[in-house]
This record gives C-alpha cells, structure tokens and sequence, in this order.
C-alpha cells in the first residue's frame, strides 16, 4: 500500500516530528521504530494527526491498528478510539 497522493513529503517529515515527545529521551532506534510505526500507519490509511497518536502509543499493537483501517474499513478516527 502506498501513502495517500494528498500528503506530501514535507506533510509527512513534520508529522514524524510532532510524534516526537522532546521531553521523551529516545535511542536512535527507538526513533526509529517510532517512524516506522507511522510511516506504516499512513500506507494502510490513517490520517496524519491519527497516526502520530498510535505511532506513539508503544503499548498498541501495530496489526490491529493495520487491519481496522486497511481490513475493516474503520475510519482512523475511529480505530484511534477503539485501540487507546
């Protein structure tokens, strides 16, 4: 699956950003992992705002948050209220 044509580069880089917590001291690959939680996020359909919630949310479990949107037609917002 690929990212929405509506997000641009610059759209998706500062949304990465705005899942990062600065009070939040990360490792390399902790950031890392959360960047690749949210790029997954946005190829199976949330929306940027929902996927920087889930892609901080450690304790989720990326699969269901896949398969609500991708599978099962959630909207994100709403998968974001099921999931959290």
């Amino acid at each position: 699956m690929m990212p929405p044509a509506e997000y641009n580069d610059l759209e998706a880089g500062l949304a990465v950003l705005e899942a990062l917590d600065p009070n939040e001291e990360l490792t390399k690959e902790e950031l890392d992992v959360r960047a690749w939680r949210f790029g997954q996020l946005i190829e199976h359909g949330y929306e940027l705002e929902d996927a920087t919630i889930i892609a901080r949310a450690d304790y989720v479990d990326l699969e269901a948050a896949r398969s609500l949107v991708a599978t099962h037609g959630c909207s994100s917002r709403l998968a974001v209220r099921i999931l959290l």
